[in-house]
């Protein structure tokens, strides 16, 4: 037989590969399994991203563990024992709980202070003796007092197109000073026009005073990002958390209910124009758009140098 012969008998039985113990070795053994990747959803996929970095503000919010940097003495923001899950299924709207929706608002806003170049600040609202006590008389009409009060007192102050957030607390005794007044009090975000928080006689400040403390710092506004965090926005969607952070802690543990105060009432707010764009900004996440789509179908003027709709 010749070697063309040889060449072309080999070729003619593929199926029979010769076995170095002597037998020989099917196709079938010589096909290595691949296993099939789950086939992902787009919805499924971006649903997941956005709720884990909805966690980690959580977390970072959340924190009970004393980090080993004895120079810092940073205390902890919440009396829990163990942190809250690492993942939580962001869904429609309306499923979603309060302080999930508060943290929603912060991109929007952010993003409507850096189009029209107005200013985004945190703010801290001590509020009056007489106030923190109709809270503690669990007088449900305190808390839209102060919402009816906020909303008609900032938006004379500032002008058209301020938006802000904010939620409604007061510091466990556990973690309070020993000379806090455990006052309720706000923190909150807000935009509006370069100076809108500048200290001494604004019109906000003036306005203001009828919510306010008497204490001079009972109404104090910092930039985001300022001391920790380079990115701004990361840090006001920290700061949403924040503001909520006594409801979450008892949302995570219910036997916490008897060591922290929770307002008879909603305990977050929103102005009106920022709600409806932090639910559409929501959905359209969800739904997998882009920040330009998102930006683009907005109402006219709402990402636009004059600020006003």
């Amino acid at each position: 037989m010749g070697e063309e012969e040889q060449i072309a008998k080999s070729v003619s039985h593929p199926s029979l590969t010769p076995d170095p113990v002597g037998g020989s070795i099917g196709p079938a053994a010589l096909q290595k399994s691949v296993k099939k990747r789950p086939h992902k959803k787009t919805e499924s996929l971006v649903t997941t991203v956005r709720s884990k970095e909805f966690s980690m503000h959580k977390r970072s919010i959340l924190r009970t563990d004393i980090p080993h940097l004895p120079e810092k003495k940073l205390k902890a923001n919440s009396l829990l024992v163990r942190p809250p899950p690492l993942l939580e299924k962001l869904g429609d709207w309306r499923a979603l709980h309060e302080f999930d929706k508060l943290a929603s608002a912060a991109e929007p806003l952010e993003r409507m202070a850096t189009a029209r170049g107005w200013d985004l600040r945190t703010f801290t609202l001590i509020l009056t003796e007489t106030l923190s006590r109709r809270i503690d008389g669990d007088d449900e009409s305190a808390l839209e007092y102060i919402r009816d009060q906020m909303t008609r007192l900032v938006s004379k102050s500032i002008g058209p197109g301020v938006e802000f957030l904010y939620g409604v607390e007061k510091a466990p005794a556990a973690l309070s000073q020993p000379s806090s007044r455990r006052r309720w009090h706000l923190h909150g975000l807000m935009i509006g026009p370069a100076g809108f928080s500048a200290p001494g006689k604004t019109p906000l400040r003036k306005n203001l005073r009828s919510l306010k403390g008497e204490a001079d710092a009972d109404l104090m506004f910092k930039s985001p990002g300022r001391d920790a965090d380079s990115d701004i926005r990361q840090s006001a969607t920290k700061w949403c958390f924040y503001a909520s952070k006594n409801g979450l802690s008892v949302r995570y543990d219910a036997s916490l209910s008897m060591e922290y105060d929770l307002p008879n009432g909603k305990q977050t707010f929103m102005s009106a124009q920022l709600k409806r764009e932090a639910k559409r900004w929501h959905e359209g996440k969800l739904n997998g758009l882009k920040l330009s789509e998102l930006v683009a179908t907005a109402p006219v003027g709402l990402y636009g140098p004059s600020g006003t709709v």
